[in-house]
């Protein structure tokens, strides 16, 4: 595998990580905005309690793929 083959395959699945904490981050919100429709306040505020490491993970993988990309333009 060539030194491009592997920037690529380890861009892809830096967004694919991505794409799973989006996942995460979406049903979260989804279950808050569900929560505050049935008048659950104390309920919403929990389902957004889990956001900490996605958020962080979220933006350490964007950080490092600019960081990459900034480095050695593909």
């Amino acid at each position: 595998m060539t030194e491009e083959q592997q920037k690529l395959a380890a861009f892809q699945h830096l967004i694919s990580v991505m794409q799973r904490d989006a996942a995460v981050i979406l049903e979260a919100v989804d279950q808050a905005a569900e929560a505050i429709r049935e008048g659950r306040r104390n309920s919403a505020v929990g389902a957004l309690t889990i956001l900490d490491l996605p958020l962080e993970r979220l933006a350490a993988v964007k950080a490092a793929v600019m960081l990459t990309h900034r480095i050695e333009p593909m």
